[in-house]
């Protein structure tokens, strides 16, 4: 495995590990502090905004660090051009997004934080052009930097909000501050790479007929990025026209469980994209199947005691994060677990589809929205938020399927199944041991989880002396 992978994975993982906890004291209290109702309008006003942000770059984020890995002479160019689009794009953008809220006739807090949230959208977007430069790079430990402020941020904004009784239109602010602190701080870090971009000249020497090409051979990206942003967060927007904002509040509050162990996945993801082009571009299969098989057990290993231990004490965790008057999220809860257990352990793969088969992710992608859309819209008035959880495994499980079938067939002949027995062991002796303790304290019951898991692992002879290199990699790294 390069290390500078290896280093890349520490520090957005300890960076997002360190967040992570900073977010957790945060939205535990901040749950409790607005209640089911509010919860839901802020959600609700998140995942609106979040279905543009993620489609602002048509795709064409990805595309650029693919083309800026493979030949990094060009960065400026590309850099440039990028910049120019974005700008373009999120101002077009924004205005849709507003025309669509006024003509919804949401609550006036709500229209409110979608115009604050949707200023965010277009000051973060302006910063995917840099995000792309330090990609190609590999140069993420800037990013992980980048990203604990964020989240130092957001934990600043949650607490000065309870602090000072504001409402949601003050939490969504949030969503500015993130996008206009990013760009200035991006501006400097990008300089190691691209000493002088030279912003405005850019601007002025727009090459449409550059984007026009980057656009035709990007619209796959554009596609993918567009059917991912609606399957994962249609569901909110759906519960909320069809349920209501306090349904809404239950099951964003067991969707932020999934959210919060996303970080990880998104990581691993992030870092493969152009690692792995940087190999399909040389043709080093060889390697390509090394590095994927040992992602794949590090994933697995990781996704299958999530899956078994968050369905059995779903109910406790609910009311760890969240609070009591969230318990009807519970039972969600014990659905949804399944979904980012399966994420993890398709992401290895889901880098190389995405890199590498485009066209065949977009239609597994398109079919996926249309099977989750479909599903929620038949489902959720008869059976409720349970439903739209559901929904949310099958979209998972459809990706995760086709993308392994994809790989296998087009890329590479990888080793799967023979690494799935121990894990899946190992985890079922875990929740027979945790069942009992189900109702007890997660002080107790989580670390004891955790100690029979990794005993039953150590004693299959699952745990391989490259695997213990990999520890020792990653120490090394920091």
């Amino acid at each position: 495995m390069s290390r500078q992978v290896t280093k890349n994975i520490f520090w957005l993982s300890a960076s997002r590990v360190a967040a992570l906890v900073l977010l957790f004291l945060a939205y535990t209290q901040l749950f409790r502090y607005l209640g089911p109702f509010a919860s839901g309008q802020y959600q609700f006003i998140l995942s609106y905004v979040l279905i543009f942000s993620t489609v602002v770059d048509f795709g064409v984020q990805q595309l650029v660090t693919k083309k800026i890995s493979e030949k990094p002479e060009e960065t400026r160019r590309y850099f440039q051009n990028f910049f120019s689009f974005e700008t373009a794009a999120a101002l077009l953008l924004y205005a849709v997004l507003i025309v669509i809220a006024l003509t919804r006739h949401y609550d006036r807090a709500v229209f409110y934080g979608i115009g604050l949230a949707g200023m965010g959208m277009v000051a973060n977007a302006l910063t995917y052009p840099y995000l792309a430069v330090l990609a190609a790079y590999q140069d993420l430990r800037k990013v992980a930097w980048v990203n604990f402020l964020n989240s130092c941020v957001n934990v600043a904004v949650i607490f000065s909000a309870i602090f000072f009784h504001r409402y949601i239109v003050f939490l969504a602010s949030v969503q500015l501050i993130f996008g206009a602190l990013d760009l200035i701080i991006y501006r400097f870090l990008v300089k190691k790479h691209l000493p002088n971009p030279q912003i405005l000249e850019g601007l002025r020497l727009f090459d449409f007929r550059l984007i026009k090409d980057i656009l035709k051979q990007g619209w796959p990206f554009a596609l993918l990025v567009g059917f991912s942003a609606i399957y994962n967060r249609i569901d909110v927007v759906l519960i909320t026209y069809i349920k209501g904002y306090v349904q809404t509040g239950y099951y964003t509050a067991a969707y932020k469980i999934f959210d919060l162990l996303g970080f990880f996945p998104s990581v691993v993801s992030y870092t493969l994209f152009p690692f792995f082009a940087g190999l399909m571009a040389k043709n080093e299969i060889a390697e390509i199947k090394q590095n994927l098989e040992k992602y794949l057990r590090l994933m697995i290993a990781a996704a299958l005691p999530m899956a078994v231990g968050g369905a059995i004490l779903s109910a406790k965790l609910i009311a760890l994060v969240a609070g009591p008057e969230y318990a009807p999220a519970a039972p969600v809860l014990s659905i949804l677990i399944l979904a980012p257990a399966i994420l993890f352990i398709y992401i290895p793969v889901n880098s190389l589809v995405i890199s590498q088969l485009t066209k065949k992710a977009v239609v597994v992608t398109g079919v996926n929205v249309i099977v989750n859309i479909a599903g929620n819209l038949i489902l959720l008035p008869h059976f409720g938020i349970k439903a739209a959880a559901v929904m949310t495994v099958i979209s998972e499980s459809l990706q995760a399927i086709f993308y392994f079938y994809f790989v296998r067939k087009n890329i590479t002949h990888f080793s799967f199944a023979n690494n799935l027995f121990k894990p899946a062991l190992a985890a079922l002796v875990m929740g027979a041991a945790l069942w009992p303790l189900r109702e007890y304290n997660l002080a107790m019951a989580l670390p004891i989880g955790a100690v029979v898991y990794g005993l039953v692992l150590l004693l299959t002879g699952f745990v391989k002396k490259e695997d213990l290199g990999l520890v020792r990699g990653l120490v090394r790294a920091g």
